[in-house]
């Protein structure tokens, strides 16, 4: 049997994505808009808990909840490349651009675009509303809304050079392993937050109806005993930093 970490690094942006598209699915058939409305709560209650779980990281290091300190503390870690990232601007505020997203390319494959929206306009903001609230980051396009990127403009954020950025994300680098969380945890918690959000806004009995329509349509996709490791893995405490 594969050890626990290669069980781990089987998972990656495409079973995150693929779970939040079949749920937003189910979630509509069984409820309707009102299903799709419960999917938005849901994930903003699971990016304030991924930043105040990075927030927590930062401070227990001895660092200041700044935008910089967001950037050298985000959990996720493409290692991969599914995602392409450009940097528009160093001052007088930083600015970024998608250009390339893994989890919108899996939604476009599998036939969940529509649900794409829903998911891309509570993410970004409330990572970092969960890792400050006082920190703000302004978004101009969405390409899930059919623009060609995700723009990004970090307010309040600037770098006088790129050294400087550079110097951040070597920290960042040095410090992976106990920064960022692989994508079978990402996956619980997607699967833990839109579970307790179903249950809250309708019950223990939709709710389930959903979930399990979820996962056994992501083990046809994927594998019955993925489906069961998530399972397994949403039964923990997100709110909780270390170990997992």
């Amino acid at each position: 049997m594969r050890d626990r970490q290669n069980n781990e690094m089987d998972f990656y942006i495409g079973d995150h994505a693929v779970l939040f598209g079949l749920i937003a699915k189910f979630s509509e058939e069984t409820l309707g808009d009102t299903g799709l409305e419960t999917c938005r709560q849901g994930v903003i209650i699971m990016a304030r808990e991924r930043g105040l779980r990075s927030a927590k990281r930062c401070l227990a290091n001895g660092d200041e909840l700044t935008i910089k300190s967001y950037l050298c503390y985000a959990e996720l870690f493409d290692s991969k490349g599914w995602n392409q990232v450009e940097i528009n601007a160093y001052a007088p505020i930083y600015q970024t651009s998608t250009i390339r997203c893994g989890w919108y390319d899996t939604w476009k494959k599998y036939g969940f675009e529509k649900y794409s929206l829903i998911y891309c306009a509570g993410i970004d903001k409330n990572i970092l509303y969960g890792f400050n609230p006082q920190l703000q980051l302004d978004m101009d396009k969405v390409l899930a809304d059919g623009d060609d990127c995700c723009g990004f403009k970090w307010i309040g954020c600037r770098f006088d050079d790129k050294a400087e950025l550079d110097a951040i994300m070597e920290k960042r680098m040095h410090n992976l392993s106990n920064i960022t969380k692989k994508f079978l945890y990402q996956t619980g918690h997607l699967l833990s937050t839109l579970q307790r959000t179903l249950y809250l806004e309708h019950g223990f009995i939709a709710g389930n109806t959903i979930i399990d329509n979820s996962l056994e349509a992501y083990a046809k996709i994927f594998s019955k005993e993925k489906s069961d490791r998530i399972r397994t893995e949403a039964k923990k405490n997100f709110m909780l930093v270390d170990p997992e």
